[in-house]
Parts: structure tokens; sequence; C-alpha cells
């Protein structure tokens, strides 16, 4: 059986969130060990080290990225630092469904190098507003806007460790779009992949993504449009 990681990055400034993300990792039917990374004040790590005994955190003394970076040099060098098999990861304000990791998993058992989830989207308090039907895709179709553009959150996928060293460098640029950027880059080097056509990871609307949910109802009924009213990448009830 194959060891799964979940890295999360954090300054400590979102603490409901944070619970929130910690707790659907710790709820997951897949077994993994959570990272969380903090390069806040010691006091700081103090106390989530306190609050969270199941987690293993690393500090570090010094502002890490800054200047356009949203945590990407952390999510670079995080592959190096561990030893499980499989890498994910999972910003502090967003959640995993409790399947999110198993699924995942189990298309990565089949001899996929890595997998990825479709997302729901949610409003900053964390109710579900809709599916993402429209942007967050991957190869199942291209971004509503562009015909020639796919691309993935960095949250919904998982990779093989051994894998994600090679090319987790790419992550470390400034700038919201590192996961597109990473996305490009990880399907030329493995084109062995696939998509579980499960939408587990939830994506919380009000971070650092400025898109309001009238995006995405734009983007799903135009979708639903083009289809013909039927999506061939989900079930009915999922649209």
């Amino acid at each position: 059986m194959k060891t799964a990681a979940v890295i999360t990055v954090t300054n400590g400034k979102r603490p409901k969130e944070l619970a929130h993300c910690i707790a659907s990792v710790k709820a997951q039917s897949y077994p993994c060990q959570h990272y969380l990374l903090c390069d806040q004040d010691f006091n700081k790590f103090a106390e989530l080290k306190r609050l969270y005994p199941d987690v293993l955190l690393c500090y570090w003394d010094a502002k890490i990225g800054g200047d356009g970076y949203l945590g990407q040099r952390w999510c670079a060098a995080a592959p190096h630092m561990i030893n499980e098999d499989v890498t994910f990861f999972c910003n502090d304000d967003d959640w995993y469904e409790e399947n999110h990791v198993q699924t995942i998993m189990a298309r990565i058992e089949e001899g996929y190098d890595w997998a990825y989830s479709f997302r729901k989207i949610c409003d900053l308090k964390g109710d579900f507003l809709l599916y993402d039907n429209c942007e967050a895709l991957g190869e199942a179709s291209p971004v509503w806007i562009n015909a020639n553009h796919h691309f993935v959150d960095f949250c919904m996928w998982g990779m093989k460790t051994d894998c994600l060293k090679k090319i987790c460098s790419v992550v470390s640029q400034p700038g919201a779009d590192y996961d597109r950027h990473f996305y490009a880059i990880a399907k030329q080097v493995y084109p062995k992949f696939a998509a579980t056509l499960k939408h587990t990871f939830n994506f919380r609307l009000g971070g650092n993504c400025g898109v309001q949910k009238e995006f995405f109802e734009a983007g799903n009924a135009e979708m639903l449009k083009r289809h013909n009213g039927v999506l061939p990448w989900v079930s009915n009830e999922q649209v």
C-alpha cells in the first residue's frame, strides 16, 4: 500500500479555515500524513503544535516568499523533505471530501504517475455554491473562455513523490497562476495521468483568487449550452 502526504502552507492568519482544512485531511478514508509548513513567529508555531499534535509541523524562522509569492517556495521544497510515496497539497482555506485522497490513490495504484479530481466551489463561509464544470477540468475540457487552455487547481491532484521531485522547481515563481504553469509542465513530462471524474476538492472563494461565483455560473451555463445539456465528464447530479 502506497503512503500519502498532504502538504499545507500557512501563515496562521486564517485559524478557522485552517482548522477546517486539517479536520478534512484527518477524516480521509485513505490514511495520509499531514504536513503543516509555517514561517510565522515562533509563538504561532508553538500554538499550532499544541492545537494539532497529529500534524507534522515545519517551522522556518524567516519569511519565505513575499513579493508575489504565495507559498510556492514552500511547495517547491516540500517534496524533497518527506518520505511518503505520493504527495498532495491543500491550501489552508480549502478542504477535501473524505474520499479525495482515496479516489486519486486508486488511479495511481492503477499505474498512473499522477491523477486529479474536479472541484466544488464554496463561499467564504464554506457553504457549497456549485460544481466547477467550466474551468479546472484538466484534459476533460478546456476552460470555457479559452478553447486552447487546460488546467487543474494545484490542490486537485496527487503525484508520485519521486516524479514531483523532478519538476517541483517550476512552482517557485511569483504570481497566482503557478498552478496553470505546473499543469502544463506536468502533463508533458508525465503524460501518464488520469482524472477521477469526482468533485472531491472544495475551493473557497474570497482567498487569493479574485474570481466570484458569477464567473462559474456563467461558465457552467455556457458549458451546458455547448453540450446540449449533458456534460460528458460528470453525472447528472453534478451539473
